[in-house]
Order: structure tokens, then C-alpha cells, then sequence
């Protein structure tokens, strides 16, 4: 009997220091993403995908965060929300963040479900960050020219009741169709590669039906709790093994990126910001997490 409580400590131990050094690393997720609509100005364009900062620092003023990004040398940054907690008030360190990565590369940042618990908060938040000449987008597109070439970066913003009820439970939640995504952001253009950010993954179906050609998430956290060969085991709707948590995911002719994101409490899943290189040459076949993302 003496031997399981010594196993269980021991395991409860290991558990304990993983995740304390879990919490404290970061990495960089270097992916390549295909689409073949992408313009071929725009091929290589390298994409810094961030989400999920939440109450977490790295360092002062997230300086060691913005090394990181500064390194990679990106050629725009997208924030795909939850730049703060619902229980943050205090704004002026967020957006002095967003500023000093928009002095890295030119920022665009959509909100995710904790921006739209205080929509009075998140609409002030966006006016300042426009004032000074940020990207941030609202069920609003941005363009990126490249001589006579384009692409549109569309940022989706949904209701609170898409996220959480209005008693603090997750049951029965409406989930969006393609249709619901047009009410906020109108129809997408067809004629022009699309890239949406939406915060929550498991809208990706909706996301592809809508005519997305690349989409960047977050939100999930990376399954909070990673186990070997499943994957994330957690989603924040209180979900057991959600389907999408990190990395990259093809339906059809649309890939999403997800990041498993920077803040948050989690056990085998380090803080992660993702590199992605776009590219509009057929990639060998690849699969990560069984998802085959060659198009």
C-alpha cells in the first residue's frame, strides 16, 4: 500500500514540476501554409500568428514575447483575440503591447470571446488601437496590396451567447453556419485569396462554408492538457478531446491554422506563437494530427 501512495506522490510531483516549467516556456511553431489562390507577390509572405495572452507576462512589458516576434521577422502579426481576461479593466499595458508589435510588422487583430464580456471596454480598446494606425478589425476587412495584387484579412467578431450563456453554463450553445458568418462580415471575394481571423476553431466548418481560403484561431489553448498521440483534452466550453487545438487543418479548400496561444494554466502545452510561411506551390503531402494540409 506504502509503495502506491509513493507512486502517486511521485506522479503528482512529476505532474506538478512539468507544469510549472510548462507555464514558463515558449515556443515557435514554424508551419507552411498553401493556398492556391494566394497571389504570387505574396508568395513567402510570413504570417506571425499570436491569440490567448490573457493576464500572462513574459517579462517586463513582454519583452521577451516580443524578442521572439521581433526574431522571426514576420511580415505582418495577426492577434486572433483574447488579448486580456474578462476580468481585466486596466488596458493601457495591451495596448502599448500591440503597439510595439506593430513597430515589428504591421499588426491586425480581431477580438475573441473575453473582449466581448465588456462590449463598452472592447469598443474603446479598438478606437484607441485604430487611432494609432492599427489594424484592429470588428466584422471589418483590411486589404494588402502588393503592386496590382491583393489579398483581404477579414476580422470576425461573434456574440458572447456564441461562447458562454447567460447563467455561466455551455449547454446547448448555438453553433454558426456559414450564413450566420456573412450576417457579421458580409459575403467574402471570391476573386481574392480570403483570410479570416476567427478566435474560436470549432467554428471551422462554418468558416469554410463561409469561403475562407486561410483562417487563424486560438482559443482553445491547445486542449489545456496535452496527452500523448490523443492531443488537447480539454476545450473552454468544458469539453472532453475537442476537435481542433493546435496546428494545422484542412477542410476542402480551406486551411486553418490554430495556435495553442500564450496564457492560461496548462500541462504539456507551452505558450506558442506560430510562424507561418504562405505559399501558392503544391507542397509534398503532409499530415500532422491526421490532417493532410496540401490542397
Amino acid at each position: 500500500m506504502k509503495w502506491k501512495t509513493a507512486l502517486l506522490a511521485a506522479g503528482s510531483l512529476f505532474a506538478g514540476f512539468n507544469a510549472f516549467l510548462g507555464n514558463r516556456q515558449l515556443v515557435v511553431a514554424k508551419e507552411v501554409v498553401y493556398s492556391r489562390k494566394l497571389p504570387d507577390s505574396f508568395e513567402g509572405l510570413k504570417v506571425m500568428l499570436l491569440a490567448d495572452l490573457h493576464h500572462k507576462k513574459f517579462g517586463k512589458d513582454q519583452c521577451f514575447l516580443l524578442d521572439s516576434v521581433k526574431a522571426a521577422s514576420p511580415d505582418i502579426i495577426i492577434f486572433a483575440g483574447d488579448l486580456y481576461s474578462k476580468d481585466e479593466f486596466e488596458l493601457d499595458g495591451k495596448v502599448k503591447f500591440i503597439k510595439a508589435l506593430n513597430e515589428i510588422a504591421p499588426v491586425y487583430y480581431a477580438p475573441g470571446n473575453h473582449e466581448m464580456h465588456h462590449p463598452d471596454l472592447c469598443v474603446a480598446m479598438f478606437h484607441k488601437l485604430k487611432s494609432m494606425g492599427i489594424n484592429a478589425l470588428r466584422n471589418e476587412m483590411a486589404v494588402i496590396c502588393r503592386g496590382r495584387d491583393r489579398i483581404n484579412i477579414y476580422g470576425l467578431q461573434m456574440p458572447l451567447r456564441y461562447f458562454i450563456n447567460k447563467d455561466g453554463s455551455y449547454k446547448d450553445l448555438p453553433v454558426p453556419d456559414h450564413n450566420t458568418i456573412a450576417h457579421y462580415l458580409g459575403q467574402c471575394d471570391p476573386d481574392h485569396c480570403d483570410l479570416l481571423i476567427g478566435h474560436n476553431p470549432l467554428f471551422f466548418e462554418a468558416y469554410e462554408r463561409w469561403g475562407a481560403d486561410i483562417v487563424f484561431s486560438g482559443h482553445v489553448h491547445g486542449g489545456v492538457i496535452r496527452l500523448p498521440i490523443i492531443g488537447g483534452l480539454l476545450s473552454p466550453e468544458r469539453r472532453f478531446f475537442p476537435k481542433y487545438t493546435k496546428g494545422l487543418y484542412r477542410l476542402g479548400k480551406t486551411v486553418m491554422a490554430v495556435t495553442a496561444g500564450l496564457g492560461k494554466f496548462r500541462i504539456n502545452d507551452p505558450s506558442e506563437i506560430m510562424l507561418l510561411t504562405l505559399t501558392n506551390k503544391k507542397q509534398p503531402s503532409k499530415h500532422m494530427k491526421g490532417h493532410a494540409w496540401d490542397i
